[in-house]
């Protein structure tokens, strides 16, 4: 196996490694606004309820990048595997 491959299935595990981590935060985020179970105004569970709202768009964006990663890289060994062949 040659260095572009090896670096395009790193790339490949990284990407993967990203959207599961994002999954996972907005699995965490989704659950903290579930448990909030409130819509009184000055509760301090109301923040809670917007970082985790905020958390969720920021890790959708994350999970995103991560998947153009992952298809940038599988581009990349397919490239890779027809320069071969």
């Amino acid at each position: 196996m040659d260095i572009g491959s090896v670096a395009s299935g790193s790339a490949v595990n990284q990407g993967l490694i990203g959207m599961q981590r994002s999954q996972a935060e907005i699995s965490k985020s989704a659950q903290q606004i579930v448990s909030a179970g409130t819509t009184q105004r000055d509760n301090p569970a109301q923040n809670d309820i917007v970082e985790s709202l905020v958390n969720i768009k920021v890790q959708s964006q994350v999970f995103d990048a991560s998947a153009k990663i992952v298809k940038a890289a599988d581009e990349t060994i397919g490239t890779l595997l027809n320069a071969k062949a």
